[in-house]
C-alpha cells in the first residue's frame, strides 16, 4: 500500500513510501487508540489512509474502499488472531465459521454490534460489543466482515456497507427490545 505522506515528512527522498502489512497493521491499531486533542491546538496529521474520491456514473463521487485488513488488525486481531483461527479453549476461529460463511450476515452484524456470550458454557469468555465499543460505522463494519468472509480459504458472498447499514439499525432495535447477556 503507498502511504501519502507530506514532503515535509520525506527528508529530501524521493519517490514513494510503501508501508509492509506489518507497518499497516501497527498504524491501524495506534490510530484506533482514543486521541486527545494537542494543547497548543495544533490539528492531529491526517495524512495517512487518505480516502480519496472516485468519480463514478453521473458526476457523483464515492468513497475509495475501505482497508478491512488494517481495521481486522485494530478491532479483532488481539482475539480472533492474524489467521483468524483464534486461540483454542479462549477465542474462536473465524476461519471456517458458520457465522462468517453464512450468505445473511444479520447474526454476524448482530455478534460485532451486540456481543455475544452464546458459548461461555464452552469456557470461552463473551466477545464484546466490538462495533457499538469502538463506535465502528457501517463503511468499517463491512469491510471488517469482507475482509473475515474472504480470508484464510473462507470464500463467502461479500456484504455491502448499505446492506449492513439496514442491518445494524435492525440489531439495535431488536436489542433494546431483546436484552442481549453480555
Amino acid at each position: 500500500m503507498v502511504v501519502n505522506v507530506p514532503a515535509e515528512y520525506l527528508k529530501d527522498e524521493e519517490g514513494k513510501v510503501v508501508a509492509t502489512k506489518e507497518a499497516l497493521q501497527l498504524v491501524a491499531y495506534l490510530q484506533s487508540l482514543k486521541q486527545i486533542k494537542l494543547p497548543d491546538g495544533t490539528p492531529n496529521l491526517e495524512f495517512l489512509y487518505k480516502r480519496e474520491k472516485k468519480a463514478i456514473a453521473g458526476g457523483a463521487a464515492e468513497t475509495q474502499e475501505l482497508d478491512g485488513t488494517a481495521l481486522y488488525a485494530a478491532n479483532c486481531q488481539s482475539c480472533h488472531q492474524e489467521n483468524g483461527e483464534g486461540l483454542k479453549g479462549a477465542f474462536p476461529a473465524l476461519k471456517g465459521s458458520k457465522i462468517v460463511l453464512d450468505d445473511n450476515p444479520e447474526t454476524m452484524v448482530d455478534v460485532i454490534m451486540n456481543g455475544y456470550s452464546g458459548r461461555v458454557s464452552e469456557g470461552l469468555p463473551p466477545m464484546p460489543p466490538i462495533g457499538t465499543n469502538n463506535n465502528l460505522k457501517p463503511e468499517e463494519i463491512s469491510a471488517i466482515m469482507n475482509h473475515e468472509k474472504t480470508s484464510w480459504g473462507n470464500n463467502a458472498k461479500k456484504v455491502t456497507s448499505a446492506d449492513i447499514k439496514k442491518l445494524v439499525d435492525l440489531v439495535k432495535l431488536k436489542s433494546k427490545d431483546t436484552p442481549v447477556a453480555k
